[in-house]
């Protein structure tokens, strides 16, 4: 586990500093550098320490990743790597460039002001590399996302299977590529006062072709141990024990081949110090915890788990969501799953089945963005996000409030992305864009009819037969009054007078349906992985079958054990 390590005027002010420290799990804050997108040109140092110090006071965290490079592009004055905005001439002041800017002239940088400022308030500060962002749809250089390195060298672009023409993402079979970037996270190590860096591969996951992820995959390995040896060699010349090297890494094993990215090789040879499991840009309760923590808990790495500051998904159409007044998105599609932002009682849920699974803690995802100008930054959402973030520091808060869990069609909308629109790695409906099978639609069409069709979901609560007081809720939507439903909770049969059935009404709008709500302790027996058996035992029109993609479930009090049945 990762110790919290105090500047020593803080050390002395402490109760008991001579006593041991205990202890205590790394809980990872990502910053993207918005504050450099919103500094002013003027005291831009004091402004982005106010924007830390807001952090730090709304979010609990011991770690602070700063997104240093992309990994071409660089948020700090690199020599090895390409400063953004740089090449575009001294007046350049877009995006990171007038924070970069406005501190250059101040006879500093990004990082530096960062690394300082953090480490006053005792956090452990990490560099964040992005392995493989490609914001950028086109290579040209009036794109400053797009790195002179790609400009210069089209080669070494990878050559996917799908043969997509906006492919930008550079392959990591070339040596150039992975020299290049070396250079970048060595000079990082070696001249910056950070702890260590932060490995994304989740942004965006394409390192070889999409094909070829676990064939090459020991190409990455290879490079993963140089990496380790540079940060050893770094930290011995600046007199550290060691420096941190942590992995953010997609959110299944299968999802990770996919990237080439070998975990279990990783963690075995003592190169990682922590694991992030990480979604896309969301928080899924569905996520196995399990796959990974069989894997880091044996070699004492830290297993953490991204919770984003959206709960939604990419898809931005119908149902319409009526009944989330704040937590919805000013920037996204509006009353869609798409604008979706967590709440209190679903950050709960999601981080009791993490914390269940095997998580030792949380990576904060996409909240640093926050706390400035944009439309997302209201007082109410940051209060709301200070009220989440603060609910799942700790197991213990996770389970000591109310609970929802709720499953959405995460992959739903996926094809509509597909090249030349976006350049995901995956675009396949039903699977996120790192490649993971998602929560399914299930789709009642003419051939269903008197089958069972299966909605998966796990749940932390109940698994042990404790009783419950809650409520169980989903919709069919394009479902008739007059179509029946058989219910079941794992095989076991849910009586139809304990069933409350409704027109999809107030919660949902924008298509015609009917809501399902069952009272938790009307249920028959949880099991942690469970199903929700649906059987439509009426005959459906086909043009427009009915359907079902989403489950919520609230767990209001857990209570003594109820017998199996």
């Amino acid at each position: 586990m990762f110790r919290l390590l105090l500047p020593l005027a803080m050390i002395v002010s402490i109760v008991g500093a001579s006593q041991a420290e205990q202890p205590q799990p790394r809980v990872v804050f990502n910053d993207d550098a918005q504050m450099l997108s919103e500094a002013p040109q003027e005291k831009t140092s004091e402004f982005v320490k106010a924007w830390l110090d807001k952090e730090v006071e709304a979010v609990p965290f011991t770690t602070y990743v700063f997104l240093a490079t992309t990994p071409d592009i660089c948020t700090f004055d690199s020599k090895a790597g390409e400063t953004y905005g740089d090449r575009f001439g001294p007046d350049y002041a877009k995006g990171w460039a007038a924070g970069i800017r406005g501190l250059r002239a101040e006879g500093t940088d990004a990082l530096k002001v960062v690394t300082d400022h953090m480490h006053a308030k005792g956090k452990e500060v990490l560099a964040a590399v992005r392995m493989s962002d490609t914001h950028h749809r086109t290579i040209e250089r009036t794109n400053p996302l797009c790195p002179q390195f790609a400009i210069d060298h089209p080669q070494f672009v990878i050559k996917q299977p799908d043969g997509r023409t906006n492919e930008t993402a550079l392959d990591y079979s070339y040596a150039e590529v992975r020299e290049h970037r070396l250079g970048i996270m060595t000079e990082i190590a070696e001249e910056h006062d950070v702890d260590g860096l932060e490995l994304n591969f989740v942004r965006w996951a394409k390192h070889f072709p999409r094909d070829k992820g676990r064939e090459k995959a020991a190409i990455m390995t290879e490079y993963v141990g140089q990496i380790r040896e540079r940060l050893d060699a770094a930290a011995k010349t600046r007199g550290r024990e060691r420096l941190t090297l942590g992995i953010r890494v997609p959110e299944s094993v299968a999802a990770c081949w996919l990237a080439g990215v070998d975990v279990e090789t990783w963690v075995k040879r003592g190169w990682i110090d922590y694991v992030v499991i990480s979604t896309w840009n969301n928080t899924d309760p569905q996520l196995r915890i399990g796959e990974f923590s069989r894997l880091t808990k044996p070699a004492g790495v830290d297993t953490i788990v991204v919770m984003g500051n959206m709960i939604g998904t990419i898809y931005s159409g119908p149902p319409e969501i009526l009944d989330r007044p704040i937590a919805m998105s000013a920037k996204h599609a509006p009353n869609s799953y798409q604008g979706m932002l967590i709440t209190e009682s679903e950050a709960r849920g999601a981080a009791a089945n993490y914390y269940t699974w095997g998580a030792d803690s949380i990576s904060f995802w996409n909240v640093g963005i926050h706390f400035g100008n944009e439309a997302t930054a209201a007082p109410e959402q940051q209060a709301r996000i200070a009220w989440w973030t603060q609910a799942v520091k700790s197991k213990e808060s996770a389970f000591a409030g109310p609970r929802t869990y709720r499953y959405l069609p995460m992959g739903k909308g996926m094809s509509s992305r597909a090249p030349p629109i976006r350049n995901y790695p995956w675009y396949n409906e039903g699977r996120s864009p790192l490649g993971h099978v998602s929560s399914p639609v299930l789709a009642f069409t003419k051939e269903h009819v008197g089958k069972r069709l299966v909605f998966p979901f796990r749940m932390a609560d109940g698994r042990n037969g404790e009783e419950l007081s809650g409520q169980l809720t989903f919709w069919c939507y394009q479902l008739g009054d007059a179509n029946k439903l058989s219910i079941d909770v794992n095989g076991q049969l849910v009586g139809p007078s304990k069933v409350n059935r409704f027109p999809a009404g107030k919660r949902r709008g924008g298509l015609p349906g009917q809501r399902f709500e069952i009272s938790l302790a009307d249920c028959p027996s949880f099991r942690g992985d469970n199903e929700l058996g649906l059987t439509l035992n009426t005959a459906v029109a086909d043009e427009r079958p009915p359907f079902m993609e989403e489950l919520e479930i609230i767990v209001n009090e857990v209570g003594k054990r109820k017998l199996r049945q």
